[in-house]
């Protein structure tokens, strides 16, 4: 396995100040068993998987992301059909040897070698890709990104259980009810809290989910699990426990953790139900972290 960050002299790069910014993002998920997929397979569940799962194996999400100008295609970036003929040839094919066929598969690491994934499927595209994603479990990912050549992130996911209360003591009862309605009850209200850290490293020395796991454990769910957060949790006394204010303590409790361990973090999300949550990203160098903001858009600490 190599982990160079070299790339296939056949793909030919559009220089950034050319580049279009129209993004697309197609999601192909495919079955990886010891044997090859027999020549004539129908198609079959491919909503689900190529090939079908008839045997023990794994199965992988990968998401490209490509950059274009879609008025140079009749309004397409690229065509579904080659994303998903690239990605079931390519990657099958890497995974398969990786899992089944080296002598250091039991030693593969899937943030090096989602570098091999990326130079495979520029080959076959013969372009290149913005990003590419590997959901290589429904709660860990690994990501690969362009303007990052020489980095890989992954991302873990973690839940805890909390009970919270929102109130401004400088307020009135009356007013408290009025701005927080039913998370203003005197003895609070409960969340199954989900949290989600990215954190990056040099492919070169790459990124341990292990590590990871083990400084968010230890800093975040060992702290603030089946806790009452405003009177538990020192944190809270002076603040409410928010979402976008639980986000924000997370970042601020892993980023020293995570970077004597070698792991540079790029963000935290905090999920309080299925549709709210608060995300606070690393500063771009010398730029200030922004404030939290109530917001459904992607970005610097936002709400959605």
């Amino acid at each position: 396995m190599n982990g160079s960050s070299q790339k296939d002299p056949r793909v030919t790069r559009v220089p950034a100040e050319t580049s279009p910014s129209a993004v697309l993002t197609r999601a192909v998920r495919v079955f990886v068993a010891r044997d090859p997929t027999p020549q004539g397979t129908v198609k079959g569940n491919s909503f689900a998987s190529y090939p079908c799962p008839d045997r023990l194996g794994a199965w992988f999400e990968l998401s490209v992301s490509l950059r274009g100008d879609p008025r140079q295609n009749n309004g397409c970036i690229a065509t579904l059909a080659d994303i998903d003929q690239a990605v079931r040839t390519t990657a099958i094919r890497i995974l398969r040897a990786a899992f089944f066929v080296r002598e250091d598969a039991a030693s593969a690491q899937p943030a090096v070698l989602i570098h091999e994934l990326s130079r495979g499927l520029e080959s076959a595209l013969g372009r290149p890709m913005d990003m590419l994603q590997w959901r290589i479990t429904p709660f860990h990912q690994v990501v690969w990104r362009q303007d990052m050549p020489t980095q890989t992130t992954v991302t873990s996911t973690f839940e805890f259980a909390a009970s919270h209360r929102m109130h401004d003591a400088a307020l009135s009862e009356e007013a408290n009810c009025a701005q927080f309605g039913k998370c203003n009850w005197a003895h609070g209200h409960g969340h199954n809290y989900r949290v989600e850290v990215s954190v990056s490293a040099e492919v070169s020395n790459p990124p341990s989910m292990a590590v990871l796991e083990e400084e968010v454990c230890r800093h975040v769910i060992e702290r603030f699990d089946h806790r009452n957060l405003n009177l538990d949790c020192p944190e809270f006394v002076q603040q409410n426990p928010s979402v976008e204010n639980i986000a924000t303590v997370c970042f601020a409790l892993l980023e020293n953790p995570l970077r004597a361990r070698g792991l540079n973090l790029r963000a935290v999300r905090v999920w309080e139900t299925s549709k709210t949550s608060a995300t606070v990203e690393a500063a771009p160098v010398n730029a200030p972290r922004a404030e939290p903001q109530r917001s459904s858009a992607r970005g610097k600490p936002v709400r959605a």
